[in-house]
């Protein structure tokens, strides 16, 4: 595949190369009902959100957990922990403002007394905030909610900084979004994991793009993968693989730099796996999650058209939200 750009030209795969006019759209995302919230006052804050949505969550997360002094926590259910309550920031995260397990949280966050804001495109989500006048931002519409990645990102940030005065910058990322590499090693790591199970290996500060890797891998090649986190890898899994077949897994190791990922390709070429190692530093966190996170969006929609299968196709998402409908009934 010589011209992987003009081969793949899906409304998806568009969607993926056109990710830096995305972000430079999303950085101007206005805040609705704004207000300021002191930090210091807070007990915590949760992000809640499933699938393309919640991913946002665990990269913030893992930002937040290092820079402020109070818990941040993840929720992909459709209930919240008994400790969120009053004085939490709660920031509910739905691409089509339709997830119903955000709006279930959502709604009980806004029963318990928790500051609650929103991220979405539209739908119910958005209709709820509007009405109980949350801070929220609209971001564009028209993509899959895993495409949108770029806008839910920026769009986040924005509401984040407005509402608590900090200084996250993601603006730097337009640039590497327009590094064209990227779509190389993309089309290199499809035809890597053209066959077999892949298995993506991040340290603990990269879980999110680990799991974004198989989500992304999950609904547009439609194939099933595995994420390893290091150090814990190091106390369990690491001995599974003594004994695994060489043939069926295939491993992906994201690098940041020199540290326990060398260990760990070291190791797995020592028992005979196939294994690619993606170098995906960048100067920031933000960058880095968004460099990795275009890579493996390209990739896996690279792979499902060499599979000869749609990429926006997800059935089975679709058979589980109905399923969903009528169980909360």
């Amino acid at each position: 595949m010589k011209n992987p750009e003009a081969a793949l030209m899906s409304k998806l795969f568009e969607d993926y190369l056109s990710w830096s006019l995305q972000l430079k759209r999303a950085l101007e995302s206005e805040v609705l009902d704004a207000k300021f919230i002191d930090v210091r006052a807070l007990r915590g804050i949760s992000f809640l959100g499933m699938g393309g949505s919640g991913i946002i969550g665990d990269v913030l997360t893992k930002l937040l957990s290092k820079t402020l002094d109070i818990p941040v926590v993840t929720i992909k259910d459709y209930t919240l922990p008994k400790f969120i309550g009053k004085d939490w920031l709660v920031v509910a995260l739905s691409y089509s403002g339709e997830t119903l397990e955000t709006i279930m949280s959502f709604s009980e966050a806004v029963k318990r007394g928790a500051i609650t804001c929103v991220v979405a495109s539209g739908g119910r989500l958005m209709a709820m905030a509007e009405k109980v006048k949350s801070p929220r931002i609209v971001v564009e519409g028209g993509h899959t909610p895993r495409s949108a990645f770029p806008a839910l990102l920026a769009g986040t940030i924005n509401l984040i900084n407005s509402l608590l005065n900090l200084d996250l910058r993601i603006e730097s990322g337009v640039e590497v979004l327009e590094d064209r590499v990227a779509i190389e090693i993309a089309e290199d790591l499809a035809k890597f994991l053209f066959t077999g199970v892949p298995v993506f290996v991040v340290t603990d500060d990269l879980y999110p793009l680990g799991l974004r890797a198989k989500n992304e891998f999950n609904e547009n090649s439609k194939i099933v993968g595995k994420v390893e986190v290091l150090p814990e890898w190091g106390h369990n899994d690491i001995v599974g693989w003594e004994g695994g077949n060489r043939e069926w897994f295939k491993f992906v190791l994201f690098k940041e730099g020199p540290g326990l990922i060398d260990f760990a390709s070291d190791y797995l070429r020592e028992l005979g796996y196939n294994l690619k190692v993606l170098n995906v530093s960048k100067p920031s966190y933000l960058e880095t999650m968004l460099y990795g996170s275009w890579i493996v969006g390209l990739s896996s929609v690279i792979l499902a058209k060499l599979r000869g299968l749609d990429p926006e196709e997800t059935k089975s998402i679709k058979r589980y939200k109905e399923f969903l409908k009528s169980y909360f009934k």
